[in-house]
Order: structure tokens, then sequence, then C-alpha cells
């Protein structure tokens, strides 16, 4: 198929370089290496304290961030080859469902388990359409052969555990991969095209489900008491005084030395 036939992909990868170009001029270049917290944090990147605290679209925006030049070339690179396949097997418009539903699933997860990392990248919505790929493989096992099969799950293992590593190495967000993975794998069960498969002959039904267990994570989340540790007091303040709310940046840093009164 011609690259014409990928429209989302095409888009989407043109949408993250444009972001990416747009930081780099705004930032004099600094973006290019290795943007500051502050700087991603401005441009829209996910961070508990304010995606929990009504700046819910946040969870959208960190999908178009990327932290440097390494960052982003190695997603697009990643997107550009996954994408095309998984547009191709699911169509464009489950294709596009599926990308962002994914990448929200892993948002929330971040959100859950990792509330004070400013995280950003299309990793976890990447991870999500590697996930509906291999939904697809698993629910044709029978049809590719075991040979086939068995080839496909040692790629999709290394392909993983080559990110876990890195995510370690670089200090990616792990849990938003993962929440991405199996956010993927969910409705890429539901988006088998013929509908084929019991769970795929709802597909509606399971995007519904999909969104409001995402939706039901993400209000769980705002009511779970997170120790943040101290970085977050320390950000949480900073942002705090910049919009000139003395007041709160006081009480917030008063109730961290109330937790650890030697800091």
């Amino acid at each position: 198929m011609s690259e014409s036939k990928f429209p989302a992909t095409r888009l989407i990868v043109i949408a993250n370089l444009a972001v990416f170009a747009a930081m780099c001029v705004v930032s004099g270049g600094k973006a290019i290496s290795a943007p500051s917290s502050e700087m991603l944090l401005d441009w829209g990147a996910n961070f508990g304290p304010r995606t929990l605290n009504g700046e819910w679209w946040r969870m959208f925006s960190s999908m178009f961030l990327h932290i440097g030049f390494v960052h982003i070339a190695f997603n697009m690179a990643a997107l550009w080859n996954l994408g095309q396949s998984a547009e191709e097997l699911f169509g464009t418009r489950r294709f596009v469902n599926l990308y962002f539903i994914s990448g929200f699933g892993g948002s929330c997860l971040s959100l859950l388990f990792n509330p004070g990392v400013v995280s950003a990248g299309a990793s976890g919505a990447i991870f999500g359409v590697y996930g509906s790929l291999f939904a697809f493989f698993f629910a044709h096992r029978k049809e590719m052969g075991k040979e086939a099969f068995l080839a496909g799950s040692k790629s999709a293992t290394a392909f993983l555990v080559l990110n876990i590593v890195l995510g370690f190495t670089f200090g990616f967000d792990n849990f938003c991969h993962l929440g991405g993975l199996v956010s993927g794998f969910l409705c890429g069960t539901f988006y088998l095209p013929r509908g084929n498969k019991p769970l795929s002959r709802h597909p509606v039904l399971g995007t519904f489900l999909l969104i409001a267990s995402i939706y039901g994570l993400f209000k769980y989340a705002q009511t779970i008491p997170f120790d943040l540790g101290d970085r977050y007091y320390v950000l949480a303040a900073r942002e705090l005084m910049q919009s000139d709310r003395y007041a709160e940046a006081s009480e917030l840093l008063n109730n961290a030395l109330v937790r650890k009164p030697n800091n």
C-alpha cells in the first residue's frame, strides 16, 4: 500500500514533529537536547498536581511532547512503522480511536503510580498500537501457524524488554507504557476485523467501556492522598509562587515540613 493510504499515521507524526519544532524555536534550541521540567509543563506535560486538579487536558497534550531529539526520533520511527500496519488492519477511524484511547490509558496509569513525575511523549499511545497488533496476531495465531506466531511473540518480547530497559536507563515512564499497552490490546480485541471473534462483535460498546474505565481510574486517582515525595512539594510550591499564590505555597511547604521536620 502507498503512504497516501495511511493518513492518520502521517498526520500524527507530522503533528508531533511540528510541536517539537515549535518547542525548539521558542526555547532557542534548548528543547533539542534536554528541555527542562518547567518547559515541558509550560507546553502541557502530564503532571499529577496539575492534571488531577483541573488541567485534565494534559493527558492529551502530553502525547505530543518529547524530551529531546533522541526521544522523538525513536518514537516517531516506531510510530511510522507500527502505525501503518495497525491502520491497514483496523482502518483509519478505528486506528485513531485506539491510538488516543491508548494514550489516555497510559497517561491515567502514570497518574496512578507516578503522579509526581513530569511525563511527556507519544510512547503510551505507541505501546497501544503495538498492543493492538499483538491482539490481532493472538486472535489469528491458528491461521498464522506456530512458527510465525512464535516469531512474532519473540519480536514483541524483545520490543517490550528493550523499552523497559530504556525506561529505567533514561527515566522514561514505564507505567505510561504499560497503561498504553493494555489499553491498546483491549482496544485491538474489540476492533478485530470482520467481527470474527466474540468481543469484536460489539466495537462501539467496547469503545464506550474502555473510555468509561479510563475515566473511572482518573476520578479514582483524584481521591488518593499520594505521597509524592519532596520533589513534588518543591515543584508545586514553585508553580504556586510563579502565579503569585504565596499563601498557598507557604501552606504547602509547611505541610512538607510537618511530614519531615529536618528537611
